[in-house]
C-alpha cells in the first residue's frame, strides 16, 4: 500500500521551501528537501520504454541515483543504482519513487509525506496514480512579492519578466485543476500563512487528516533547517523564524515599470486570487516588456558569490538533466538515413 502523501503546488520564490519545512517539523510527517526526482522522470517517463527490459530497467536505476546524488538538500538517506534495485519490488517508475520518498520517511521514523515538485500539473494524472489518494496544498504568493524575490535570486536567471510569465502559468494551470474538482485542493496564500502561521497551519492539517503539532511553527529550531539554509543562498532563512512582515516589499523594490508588467500580465489570476491591481499604467504588457527585456540579467552579479562546492553540484545536475533530455524516446524508431 503506498505511503499517504500531500504534495506541493506552488510556483518558485513564493514560500515553498518554508512550507515543507513546517511539515517535516511535524512529528508525523517527512518533507524532504525537494529533489525534482518525481517531476524529471515522469515528464521524461516515456524515454524509457518497456522496463522488463533489463538495459532500459538499469538506465531508469542509474539515472534516478544520478538525480539523486546531485540534489542540492540533505536528506537522511542516500542511494546507490543497487541499492534502488534491490530496494524497489517491482520494475515500475511509480514503485520506484514510492520506494525512495517511502523510505525517506521510514529514516525519518514518520507515516506521511509532503513532497513539492514544481509545475505538478504538467505530470499530475500520473502522480495521482502513483500516490493514490493525495491531497494538494496549492500556495500562492503576490506575483509582484515573488518577481522581486526571484529578481534578488542569484541563482534563477531573468528578472520581474520572467518571474510574471511564470507565475502567470502557474496560476491559470492551479486555477484550472481546482475548477476541475477532479482533486482535492487546499488554497493557502503565502501572506496568510506568514501572518497567522499557526491559524493557517491548523486548517491545513485538518485537511490532511493530521493532529496538529506546534513543532511546525517552531521549524527553524531543528537541525534539518540550519543544514539546509547552508547549502544554497536561495533558502537562506530557512534557519529563521515566520518574518510575518515578509510582503509587500514589491512596493520599494520593483520599479514601476516592472510592478505593471506584472499586474498587466497576472491580472486575471491576481483578481482569481484575492490580489488587487495597483499601478495605473496604460501601456499594454507587450509595450511594457519591450522596455524590460533588454534589462533582463541571464547571470547576476550574485552568481560570482555561489561557493564552488554548489556551482560544481549544480554543474553535475545540469549534466544528468540534458543527458536524460537528449535520450531518443523509447518508444519511437531512430529514421535510418537511405542512400543512392
Amino acid at each position: 500500500m503506498a505511503m499517504s502523501a500531500i504534495f506541493l503546488m506552488c510556483s518558485e520564490r513564493s514560500g515553498s521551501n518554508l512550507i515543507t519545512r513546517m511539515f517535516d517539523a511535524h512529528r508525523d510527517c517527512c518533507g524532504p528537501s525537494p529533489s525534482h526526482l518525481i517531476r524529471v522522470l515522469a515528464e521524461n517517463r516515456h524515454r524509457y520504454g518497456d522496463l522488463s527490459a533489463e538495459r532500459n530497467w538499469e538506465t531508469l536505476l542509474q539515472d534516478a541515483a544520478d538525480l539523486l546524488a546531485t540534489k542540492l538538500g540533505s536528506w537522511r538517506r542516500d542511494w546507490t543504482t543497487q541499492q534502488l534495485r534491490t530496494a524497489c519490488p517491482e520494475r515500475d517508475l511509480k514503485s520506484l519513487v514510492r520506494t525512495v520518498f517511502g523510505a525517506e520517511a521510514a529514516a525519518a521514523g514518520k507515516r506521511r509525506l509532503f513532497i513539492k515538485e514544481n509545475h505538478l500539473y504538467r505530470y499530475l494524472p500520473w502522480v495521482a496514480q502513483a500516490f493514490p489518494g493525495l491531497k494538494i496544498v496549492a500556495m500562492v504568493r503576490d506575483p509582484r512579492d515573488m518577481a522581486l524575490s526571484w529578481k534578488h535570486s542569484p541563482i534563477l536567471r531573468g528578472d520581474a519578466v520572467r518571474a510574471a510569465d511564470i507565475w502567470w502559468q502557474d496560476q491559470m494551470h492551479l486555477l484550472r485543476v481546482i475548477v476541475s474538482r477532479e482533486y482535492h485542493v487546499h488554497l493557502l496564500r503565502y501572506e496568510d500563512l506568514i501572518r497567522e502561521p499557526e491559524a493557517e497551519l491548523q486548517a491545513v492539517c485538518r485537511f490532511a487528516n493530521l493532529e496538529w503539532d506546534s513543532a511546525m511553527t517552531a521549524f527553524s529550531d531543528r537541525a534539518e533547517a540550519s543544514r539546509d539554509a547552508a547549502r544554497t543562498d536561495d533558502w537562506k532563512n530557512l534557519d529563521r523564524p515566520v518574518m510575518n512582515g515578509n510582503y509587500r516589499k514589491w512596493a520599494t523594490g520593483l520599479s514601476p515599470t516592472e510592478a505593471a508588467y506584472v499586474e498587466a500580465v497576472c491580472a486575471e489570476p491576481m483578481e482569481a486570487l484575492g490580489y488587487r491591481r495597483e499601478m495605473d499604467d496604460p501601456r499594454t504588457a507587450e509595450a511594457l516588456a519591450a522596455e524590460l527585456l533588454p534589462l533582463e540579467r541571464h547571470e547576476k552579479p550574485g552568481w560570482q558569490v555561489v561557493p564552488a562546492t554548489e556551482k560544481e553540484l549544480r554543474g553535475a545536475r545540469t549534466e544528468v538533466l540534458q543527458r536524460i533530455r537528449d535520450r531518443v524516446p523509447a518508444t519511437v524508431e531512430q529514421e535510418v538515413p537511405v542512400h543512392a
